[in-house]
């Protein structure tokens, strides 16, 4: 079911598949890219109970292992609506006998979207309702057409802008897995830049860590426009697009938890960034972005 929602300039739509935002359209421009298959048929995906791979695709609560499908099990399951608006939609995903079989807990998932004339925001919440402590890992996997536009030149001729990133190192996933035989990329070192370029990805995702500020803005060097993308809460960022495929789009993918490390357990609470709810407790974190 696709849910459709507007402001006066701008009008969004929400699949109730995976719960995700499948269309943002602002002055004429798409800015959500639409999963052509030859490229990479998702589009804004949420990661929940992991981001990107599990160890062997395999996580353990307490020991006992469970199969873990990459970014999880909210992505491919359907959402309710909970909430209608003109310009706002809630949609919500509860645990089923299905999933218990991967992640043993009871949790609802929501997901609140609002689009406004002067771009759109994400907000997911994570409730645990079972009656032991939650251990899990929250993501997005937003991707954005680049170019928004012909005349804003291709890919390569578009900049990531960061508030404060010098003191940022940049780690390479391979096989999306954090692999330290990887080298990190030196894009950071005295710049708050990085200038797209399709070779820095033939490994697969970059990921940043440790942002103080956590927004970043994407725009065209030939006419500087673009966006900016605010991700306040998020431990990491990762920045991916399909290895070798030369393709007109870059996932921004903020994330609290990390592809497991080659070395790493199996064990849930080892993985970096994980969050623990307690038995009743909520947890919210979103992005958003704003026109340039």
């Amino acid at each position: 079911m696709l849910v459709n929602i507007r402001s006066e300039k701008s009008h969004g739509c929400v699949d109730t598949f995976g719960g995700e935002l499948v269309s943002f359209v602002n002055g004429g421009a798409e800015y959500v890219w639409q999963g052509l298959p030859e490229h990479w048929s998702g589009r804004a995906p949420i990661l929940f109970p992991v981001c990107c791979r599990a160890k062997d695709d395999i996580i353990a609560y307490d020991g006992r292992e469970y199969p873990m499908p990459k970014h999880g099990i909210a992505r491919k399951r359907q959402f309710e609506p909970v909430f209608i608006s003109k310009d706002r939609v809630v949609v919500e995903q509860r645990a089923t006998e299905e999933t218990l079989t991967m992640f043993p807990f009871f949790y609802v998932l929501d997901a609140d979207y609002s689009v406004s004339d002067t771009g759109f925001s994400a907000k997911f919440t994570v409730k645990n309702l079972d009656k032991d402590e939650m251990v899990f890992c929250l993501g997005g996997h937003p991707g954005f057409n680049v170019p928004l536009r012909p005349e804003d030149g291709g890919f390569e001729d578009h900049v990531l802008t960061f508030d404060n990133a010098k003191k940022c190192t940049v780690s390479v996933t391979k096989d999306s897995y954090m692999d330290p035989s990887v080298p990190k990329l030196g894009k950071l070192k005295r710049t708050n830049r990085i200038c797209l370029k399709y070779q820095d990805f033939d490994n697969d995702a970059l990921i940043i860590e440790n942002l103080p500020e956590k927004a970043v803005s994407l725009t065209s060097k030939k006419t500087g426009r673009g966006f900016r993308f605010i991700f306040d809460g998020f431990d990491a960022l990762g920045l991916w697009t399909p290895i070798g495929k030369h393709s007109p789009f870059l996932c921004i993918e903020p994330w609290n938890g990390l592809p497991a490390g080659v070395d790493e357990t199996r064990e849930a609470s080892s993985k970096k960034y994980a969050k623990t709810l307690a038995p009743g407790e909520s947890y919210t974190v979103g992005y958003s972005i704003e026109i340039i």
